[in-house]
């Protein structure tokens, strides 16, 4: 029997979702960002004055996976996905664990530092939602997890 194997399908794509669920999946191309924070965009276009916000943020925490993940690797992929409630948007982006050979960073806003060029992602993540935290999962991936009240 021969057995047939289906090419990946190509990225980025949209996830399977719900009428209170949607999803991006990206590869490691930085472009991918850019797709994602026009998903974000629109996904959250019915919330008022949350759409540019999530769409900062979704950008961030990308562009931070894809710059300290295995997620920026040949084949890498981050998962984003947002969940609408009546009282919130809860944002989480599921980066692809550390880079082989490396021990992962975890999330950490870095202490300020007077002419620094970069590393202030999460400063604007921290200011742009009403909370964020993260969560390690099997393997090393970590979801960054942030809130938006409505």
């Amino acid at each position: 029997m021969q057995k047939c194997t289906a090419p990946p399908l190509p990225l980025p794509r949209r996830l399977c979702g719900t009428d209170t669920r949607s999803g991006i999946l990206i590869g490691p191309d930085r472009a991918h960002v850019r797709v994602a924070r026009q998903w974000a965009s629109q996904a959250t276009r019915s919330r008022t004055g949350l759409a540019e916000p999530v769409a900062v943020v979704v950008s961030e925490l990308a562009t931070n996976a894809l710059m300290h993940t295995a997620s920026g690797l040949a084949n890498g992929t981050v998962r984003i996905e947002l969940e609408r409630t009546p009282r919130h948007l809860e944002l989480r982006v599921t980066d692809g664990g550390p880079r082989p050979g490396l021990v992962g960073t975890l999330p950490a806003i870095p202490d300020p530092a007077p002419l620094r060029v970069g590393g202030n992602g999460l400063r604007l993540v921290e200011a742009m939602c009403s909370y964020w935290d993260w969560s390690q999962g099997t393997g090393g991936a970590i979801t960054v997890r942030a809130v938006f009240h409505c």
